[in-house]
Protein backbone atom coordinates (compact mmCIF):
# COMPACT_ATOMS: atom_id res chain seq x y z
CA UNK A 1 0.00 0.00 0.00
CA UNK A 2 0.98 3.62 -0.41
CA UNK A 3 -0.63 6.98 0.15
CA UNK A 4 -0.74 9.99 -2.15
CA UNK A 5 -0.29 12.99 0.14
CA UNK A 6 -0.47 15.82 -2.40
CA UNK A 7 -0.75 16.68 -6.08
CA UNK A 8 0.39 19.90 -7.70
CA UNK A 9 0.92 21.29 -11.20
CA UNK A 10 4.44 21.22 -12.62
CA UNK A 11 6.24 22.18 -15.84
CA UNK A 12 3.90 25.10 -16.43
CA UNK A 13 0.88 22.83 -16.28
CA UNK A 14 2.30 20.16 -18.58
CA UNK A 15 2.85 17.71 -15.75
CA UNK A 16 1.62 16.87 -12.26
CA UNK A 17 3.88 16.26 -9.28
CA UNK A 18 2.55 13.50 -7.04
CA UNK A 19 3.95 13.27 -3.52
CA UNK A 20 3.48 9.90 -1.89
CA UNK A 21 4.61 7.71 0.97
CA UNK A 22 4.85 3.92 0.79
CA UNK A 23 3.78 1.73 3.66
CA UNK A 24 6.64 0.86 5.99
CA UNK A 25 8.95 3.54 4.64
CA UNK A 26 9.87 6.66 6.61
CA UNK A 27 10.70 8.87 3.63
CA UNK A 28 8.24 9.96 1.00
CA UNK A 29 8.97 10.42 -2.69
CA UNK A 30 7.77 12.52 -5.60
CA UNK A 31 6.81 11.21 -9.03
CA UNK A 32 5.85 13.21 -12.10
CA UNK A 33 3.26 12.31 -14.69
CA UNK A 34 2.00 14.16 -17.75
CA UNK A 35 -1.16 16.16 -17.25
CA UNK A 36 -2.81 14.12 -20.03
CA UNK A 37 -2.10 10.93 -18.05
CA UNK A 38 -3.48 12.49 -14.88
CA UNK A 39 -6.72 13.32 -16.69
CA UNK A 40 -6.98 9.67 -17.72
CA UNK A 41 -6.07 8.15 -14.34
CA UNK A 42 -7.63 10.80 -12.04
CA UNK A 43 -5.29 10.23 -9.11
CA UNK A 44 -6.36 11.96 -5.89
CA UNK A 45 -4.99 12.05 -2.35
CA UNK A 46 -5.58 8.85 -0.40
CA UNK A 47 -4.55 5.20 -0.12
CA UNK A 48 -3.74 3.02 -3.16
CA UNK A 49 -2.65 -0.60 -3.70
CA UNK A 50 0.85 -1.48 -4.90
CA UNK A 51 -0.45 -2.07 -8.44
CA UNK A 52 -1.19 1.65 -8.72
CA UNK A 53 2.38 2.42 -7.65
CA UNK A 54 3.66 0.32 -10.55
CA UNK A 55 1.46 2.35 -12.91
CA UNK A 56 2.72 5.61 -11.42
CA UNK A 57 6.36 4.58 -11.81
CA UNK A 58 5.78 3.78 -15.48
CA UNK A 59 4.06 7.12 -16.08
CA UNK A 60 6.88 8.88 -14.24
CA UNK A 61 9.39 7.22 -16.58
CA UNK A 62 7.43 8.39 -19.62
CA UNK A 63 7.13 11.92 -18.24
CA UNK A 64 10.88 12.13 -17.66
CA UNK A 65 11.51 10.80 -21.17
CA UNK A 66 9.22 13.44 -22.66
CA UNK A 67 10.98 16.16 -20.67
CA UNK A 68 14.36 14.96 -21.92
CA UNK A 69 13.02 14.72 -25.48
CA UNK A 70 11.83 18.31 -25.39
CA UNK A 71 15.26 19.46 -24.28
CA UNK A 72 16.90 17.49 -27.11
CA UNK A 73 14.50 18.96 -29.68
CA UNK A 74 15.30 22.42 -28.36
CA UNK A 75 18.83 22.01 -29.73
CA UNK A 76 17.74 21.27 -33.29
CA UNK A 77 16.07 18.94 -35.77
CA UNK A 78 15.80 15.22 -35.05
CA UNK A 79 14.14 12.30 -36.77
CA UNK A 80 12.02 9.94 -34.70
CA UNK A 81 14.69 7.25 -34.74
CA UNK A 82 17.48 9.72 -33.88
CA UNK A 83 15.47 11.11 -30.97
CA UNK A 84 14.77 7.59 -29.70
CA UNK A 85 18.45 6.66 -29.80
CA UNK A 86 19.44 9.85 -27.97
CA UNK A 87 16.90 9.17 -25.24
CA UNK A 88 18.15 5.62 -24.79
CA UNK A 89 21.69 6.98 -24.75
CA UNK A 90 20.70 9.10 -21.77
CA UNK A 91 19.74 5.98 -19.86
CA UNK A 92 16.01 6.05 -20.55
CA UNK A 93 14.37 2.64 -20.96
CA UNK A 94 13.54 1.81 -24.60
CA UNK A 95 9.84 1.38 -23.84
CA UNK A 96 9.70 4.85 -22.24
CA UNK A 97 11.67 6.32 -25.15
CA UNK A 98 9.15 4.81 -27.60
CA UNK A 99 6.23 6.31 -25.68
CA UNK A 100 7.96 9.70 -25.50
CA UNK A 101 8.62 9.75 -29.26
CA UNK A 102 4.96 8.99 -29.96
CA UNK A 103 3.84 11.77 -27.61
CA UNK A 104 6.31 14.30 -29.02
CA UNK A 105 5.28 13.37 -32.56
CA UNK A 106 1.86 14.88 -31.86
CA UNK A 107 3.43 18.10 -30.57
CA UNK A 108 4.95 20.93 -32.57
CA UNK A 109 8.38 19.97 -31.24
CA UNK A 110 8.80 16.94 -33.51
CA UNK A 111 7.93 17.75 -37.11
CA UNK A 112 9.93 15.24 -39.16
CA UNK A 113 8.86 16.54 -42.57
CA UNK A 114 9.49 20.17 -41.67
CA UNK A 115 12.81 19.39 -40.01
CA UNK A 116 13.96 17.33 -43.00
CA UNK A 117 13.06 20.17 -45.36
CA UNK A 118 15.01 22.70 -43.29
CA UNK A 119 18.05 20.41 -43.24
CA UNK A 120 17.66 19.98 -47.00
CA UNK A 121 17.79 23.76 -47.51
CA UNK A 122 20.92 23.98 -45.37
CA UNK A 123 22.60 21.31 -47.49
CA UNK A 124 21.68 23.14 -50.71
CA UNK A 125 23.23 26.30 -49.25
CA UNK A 126 26.45 24.25 -48.87
CA UNK A 127 26.32 23.40 -52.62
CA UNK A 128 25.33 19.76 -52.13
CA UNK A 129 23.52 17.75 -54.79
CA UNK A 130 20.14 16.03 -54.46
CA UNK A 131 21.40 12.45 -54.19
CA UNK A 132 23.77 13.24 -51.34
CA UNK A 133 21.11 15.30 -49.57
CA UNK A 134 18.69 12.36 -49.57
CA UNK A 135 21.45 10.00 -48.44
CA UNK A 136 22.39 12.40 -45.65
CA UNK A 137 18.79 12.66 -44.42
CA UNK A 138 18.25 8.90 -44.52
CA UNK A 139 21.47 8.51 -42.58
CA UNK A 140 20.01 10.75 -39.89
CA UNK A 141 17.03 8.43 -39.57
CA UNK A 142 14.37 10.22 -41.61
CA UNK A 143 11.84 7.81 -43.10
CA UNK A 144 10.81 7.74 -46.76
CA UNK A 145 7.41 9.04 -45.70
CA UNK A 146 8.92 12.10 -43.99
CA UNK A 147 11.10 12.73 -47.07
CA UNK A 148 8.23 12.99 -49.53
CA UNK A 149 8.12 16.77 -49.19
CA UNK A 150 11.90 16.96 -49.60
CA UNK A 151 11.76 14.92 -52.80
CA UNK A 152 9.07 17.21 -54.23
CA UNK A 153 11.13 20.25 -53.26
CA UNK A 154 14.33 18.85 -54.78
CA UNK A 155 12.50 18.11 -58.04
CA UNK A 156 11.82 21.86 -58.39
CA UNK A 157 15.40 22.96 -57.65
CA UNK A 158 17.73 23.85 -60.52
CA UNK A 159 20.95 22.14 -59.42
CA UNK A 160 23.03 23.28 -62.39
CA UNK A 161 23.93 26.73 -60.95
CA UNK A 162 24.45 25.06 -57.56
CA UNK A 163 26.85 22.59 -59.19
CA UNK A 164 28.61 25.52 -60.88
CA UNK A 165 29.03 27.25 -57.52
CA UNK A 166 30.49 24.06 -56.09
CA UNK A 167 33.06 24.01 -58.90
CA UNK A 168 34.00 27.66 -58.42
CA UNK A 169 34.26 27.29 -54.64
CA UNK A 170 36.55 24.27 -54.95
CA UNK A 171 38.61 25.24 -58.01
CA UNK A 172 38.08 28.98 -58.47
CA UNK A 173 36.89 28.43 -62.04
CA UNK A 174 35.92 25.59 -64.36
CA UNK A 175 39.09 23.52 -64.85
CA UNK A 176 40.28 22.82 -68.35
CA UNK A 177 43.22 20.54 -67.61
CA UNK A 178 42.15 16.94 -68.26
CA UNK A 179 43.42 15.46 -64.98
CA UNK A 180 42.05 18.30 -62.85
CA UNK A 181 38.74 18.15 -64.71
CA UNK A 182 38.49 14.41 -63.98
CA UNK A 183 39.15 15.02 -60.29
CA UNK A 184 36.55 17.77 -60.32
CA UNK A 185 33.92 15.48 -61.85
CA UNK A 186 34.66 12.78 -59.26
CA UNK A 187 34.32 15.40 -56.51
CA UNK A 188 30.98 16.63 -57.85
CA UNK A 189 29.63 13.09 -58.11
CA UNK A 190 30.54 12.54 -54.45
CA UNK A 191 28.71 15.78 -53.67
CA UNK A 192 25.55 14.23 -55.11
CA UNK A 193 25.24 15.88 -58.52
CA UNK A 194 24.18 13.91 -61.60
CA UNK A 195 26.33 13.53 -64.72
CA UNK A 196 23.85 15.69 -66.64
CA UNK A 197 24.02 18.48 -64.04
CA UNK A 198 27.84 18.35 -64.07
CA UNK A 199 27.99 18.41 -67.87
CA UNK A 200 25.75 21.46 -68.09
CA UNK A 201 27.57 23.20 -65.22
CA UNK A 202 30.82 22.84 -67.21
CA UNK A 203 29.15 24.23 -70.33
CA UNK A 204 27.54 27.29 -68.68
Amino acid sequence: MFKITSLRASDGGGAVRIDLKREGERKGESLYILTAHQRECEFVTGDYPDEAYTVLCRLDGICRAVRSGRRILGYGANSRSALRMKLIGKGIKPEYADEAVEILSTEAGLDESGDALRLCELQIAKNIGARRILSYLRGRGYSDESLEGVKEYLAEVDFIPICRRAIEKKYGDVPTDFDIKKKCIDYLLRQGFSYNEIKKAFEN
